[in-house]
C-alpha cells in the first residue's frame, strides 16, 4: 500500500516538472524551447492548465470518435455513389457498343450492292428500292452518328 502512495506522489511530482518549459536565445539570435533549463539566461514560461477534467476528456474523446464515424460513414457512402456511377457508366458504354455494332451492320447491309429486302408480317419479303435505301440510310444516320460516335 505505502509503495503505491509513494509511486502515485512520484507520478504527480514528475508531471508537474513536465509541465515546466524554458525559452532562450542562443548568440545566432535563434530562439529555443526546451522542458530542460539551459546553461545560461532561460526564461521559464507559465503555461496555463488544462481545463478539461478526465471526465470531460472522455466526453470530449467520445464526441471526437462520433465526428470520426459520421465522417466515415460519408466517405464510404460517397465511395458507393462514385461505384455505383462507375457501373452505371460501364454497363452504358457496353450498351452503346452493342447498338454501335447494330448499326454497323445495318449501315453495311444498306450499303451492299444487290437486292435488299425486308419481311412482313405474313412472311413476305418486300424489296427495297434505290430511294427507299437512301431513305433508311437518311433516317438512320443520327443514330448512327449517336451509338457510334462518328460518321458512318
Amino acid at each position: 500500500m505505502r509503495l503505491l502512495l509513494m509511486l502515485g506522489a512520484f507520478l504527480l511530482t514528475a508531471s508537474a516538472f513536465a509541465a515546466e518549459v524554458y525559452r532562450w536565445t542562443d548568440s545566432n539570435g535563434q530562439v529555443h524551447f526546451s522542458q530542460r533549463p539551459p546553461p545560461v539566461d532561460a526564461e521559464k514560461l507559465e503555461l496555463p492548465e488544462s481545463g478539461e477534467t478526465p471526465a470531460a476528456a472522455d466526453t470530449s474523446l467520445d464526441k471526437r470518435r462520433e465526428r470520426q464515424r459520421r465522417v466515415l460513414q460519408s466517405y464510404e457512402y460517397e465511395r458507393e455513389q462514385k461505384k455505383a456511377a462507375a457501373a452505371k457508366a460501364e454497363q452504358e458504354k457496353r450498351e452503346m457498343a452493342a447498338k454501335c455494332v447494330d448499326m454497323e451492320k445495318r449501315w453495311r447491309r444498306l450499303s451492299h450492292g444487290g437486292p435488299l429486302y425486308y419481311r412482313d408480317d405474313g412472311g413476305e419479303r418486300e424489296y427495297l428500292s434505290e430511294q427507299q435505301r437512301a431513305d433508311e440510310k437518311a433516317r438512320l444516320r443520327p443514330y448512327f452518328k449517336r451509338y457510334c460516335g462518328r460518321e458512318p
